[in-house]
């Protein structure tokens, strides 16, 4: 039984591994099994319930990225941050009446394909992208509104241009949650 277990953990490796940068992937990792599907439809359901929400759309946010521990190979709660952000994001341009969902259209795209092949080495490179992008919404909104804000935005930037596309995300999970983590505190300043 072992013998058997070794071959399909060694089959398993080659399969999914495809270079140097490619995850390394132990045995609690390949015994579990992510179903995308449930994952895309809770996300779609997240992003339909919250996005018109102006008080809990920052407020959920804030209380989703509360607990950094669940970041994981799935990247299931990566994605999820991502989503309660841009719908903190979109509830506060609602709550100042600008029109942001052009621009959150396409975010919402690329927050999508972190989920989509959960196996996949460049997830750092599409979470960077996306919180680029809802970085630069952030920032017109603080210009827009609350010119004192800069600072804070600027942390905000620089925490996510610290995200190295090239290095798997659970390798600096530190990195990708300061993101989080500014981006919620400058939210909640202009709440």
């Amino acid at each position: 039984m072992d013998n058997c277990r070794t071959l399909v953990l060694a089959i398993l490796y080659f399969l999914f591994a495809n270079g140097d940068d490619d995850e390394i992937i132990d045995e609690t990792e390949q015994e579990q099994v992510i179903d995308t599907t449930s994952i895309e439809e809770e996300n779609t359901a997240n992003w339909d319930n919250n996005r018109n929400d102006t008080v809990g759309g920052v407020d959920g946010y804030l209380s989703y990225i509360g607990d950094e521990s669940r970041m994981g190979i799935d990247h299931e709660y990566t994605n999820n941050a991502i989503i309660y952000l841009m719908n903190a994001v979109q509830a506060k341009a609602n709550e100042l009446n600008v029109d942001i969902d052009a621009d959150m259209q396409e975010i919402r795209q690329k927050a999508e394909q972190i989920t989509q092949d959960p196996m996949a080495t460049n997830h750092a490179d599409k979470i960077k992208d996306a919180g680029s992008d809802l970085t630069n919404v952030i920032e017109n909104l603080q210009e827009e509104q609350f010119p004192d804000l800069s600072q804070d935005v600027q942390e905000v930037k620089s925490a996510v241009q610290d995200i190295d596309g090239s290095v798997l995300t659970l390798e600096q999970k530190d990195k990708v949650n300061k993101f989080f983590d500014e981006a919620g505190d400058v939210l909640n300043k202009m709440s």
